[in-house]
């Protein structure tokens, strides 16, 4: 059964994916990023408004490259992404992904402030918390 799950914020349709507090179950994530991409595929291009939660889930090689598979395959269909649990070595492996995948990609400590953002419709400003893309300098 799906973790992940279509929630409402502020009248708005927000898909949740609930990577969270896999620890080090890699067919467990894998499962569930599988089941995530069908309901991604489901919906048209883009138009889905994603938040990740990756808190409590081991990022190691096996795990970018899963997120970069699904990432192949559902970018056309994200308006927009946000995070929340990426710091330290998973913000930077989380960055590779986001710029394989071509679409910059914003980070938050809580879920409030980041449904808050993707909700609004603002765009990914050039703020440190932005993964994706090169700031200029």
């Amino acid at each position: 059964m799906m973790k992940s799950r279509w929630i409402r914020w502020n009248e708005t349709a927000v898909l949740h994916l609930d990577y969270a507090n896999f620890k080090q179950d890699i067919e467990g994530l894998r499962a569930e990023v599988l089941e995530a991409d069908a309901e991604i595929l489901r919906e048209p291009k883009g138009t889905v408004l994603v938040l990740i939660d990756l808190r409590d889930t081991v990022a190691s090689a096996a795990v970018v490259s899963m997120f970069k598979e699904s990432s192949a395959i559902t970018t056309p269909h994200i308006r927009r992404h946000a995070l929340i649990g990426v710091t330290g070595m998973k913000r930077y492996l989380a960055d590779k992904v986001a710029r394989l995948a071509g679409r910059p990609m914003r980070l938050f400590v809580t879920e409030q402030e980041a449904l808050d953002w993707l909700v609004k419709g603002e765009p990914p400003s050039e703020h440190a918390d932005v993964i994706g893309v090169q700031l200029q300098g």
